[in-house]
């Protein structure tokens, strides 16, 4: 017998944080918030809404939409007498979410407890949806995009934003780094989904489809995020058995001393794409 398609479903350490403490998941709420203002996440995201084509008033959907943090783009694209509404599976998160949408508007602001692969939403009910730094942590994409296509009505659009996480970072201790970029190796779920979008897009039936690379780049670790990154999430890796500590230890202490002399940099590659249901 063949499984189910809830049975070949899969996902990273996302999918199990209703079971964590509050601790963690109220700091990876904060990282995502990091990310969100990174410049080339914000530019990823802007780039996707302006090629979504949601008119003002329309109704746009964020599949796994973690706490929000694109809320006040959102907004901005379908203004005050437009929907949103987004869907994650964490419970902390939408608690987040629902704060931060009674703090910024819109009345027309829905957030709640779902699943990418499994959209509450019907058919045909959005005229764009998107998802951000999802089919990295959950898959397979073909089973999110078929659902997102699903909420997406006749000629409206679906966009997706992702990002290798592989590190290119100045470093003197070749091991160090090659251990640290093995963590996002061991972490994801699909590591390299971000080069795919364009195959995954076309194979889903979407039509138009536009792809745009960003990097992501700075000179100094105390650049936001960076340290939250590179620095602060080390010790959830190494609780999480995903490095070594004294390999983690020989990694930052590498970066801060590079850092400090002023010779530090690190860059990674964003990667988005939009594409127009037939």
């Amino acid at each position: 017998m063949e499984p189910s398609p809830a049975e070949q479903w899969g996902s990273d350490f996302f999918g199990g944080l209703n079971d964590f403490p509050a601790e963690p998941v109220a700091f990876i709420g904060q990282v995502l918030d990091a990310m969100a203002a990174l410049p080339a996440f914000r530019d990823a995201r802007q780039w996707v809404l302006g090629n979504l084509s949601v008119p003002s008033g329309g109704a746009i959907l964020e599949a796994g939409c973690g706490n929000a943090a694109s809320h006040a783009g959102l907004h901005a694209v379908v203004g005050p007498r437009g929907r949103i509404v987004g869907v994650d599976p964490t419970r902390a998160f939408i608690e987040m979410a629902r704060r931060r949408s009674q703090q910024e508007g819109p009345a027309q602001a829905v957030y709640e407890v779902g699943d990418i692969r499994a959209l509450p939403c019907k058919d045909g009910e959005f005229d764009a949806a998107l998802c951000d730094k999802v089919l990295i942590h959950a898959g397979p994409a073909s089973a999110a995009l078929k659902e997102m296509l699903r909420a997406t009505r006749p000629g409206g659009s679906v966009g997706a934003i992702e990002w290798l996480p592989f590190f290119v970072i100045s470093a003197t201790d070749a091991a160090a780094l090659t251990a640290f970029n093995a963590i996002f190796q061991k972490a994801v779920y699909d590591y390299n989904v971000s080069a795919n979008l364009a195959r995954h897009f076309r194979a889903a039936g979407l039509e138009k489809i536009r792809t745009q690379a960003f990097l992501a780049h700075t000179d100094s670790l105390d650049d936001p995020p960076w340290r939250a990154f590179i620095v602060q999430q080390m010790p959830m890796f190494i609780h999480a058995g995903l490095i070594e500590e004294p390999q983690a230890r020989a990694f930052l202490n590498d970066v801060e001393v590079l850092n400090k002399a002023g010779t530090f940099s690190a860059s990674f590659i964003v990667q988005a794409a939009t594409g127009v249901k037939a």
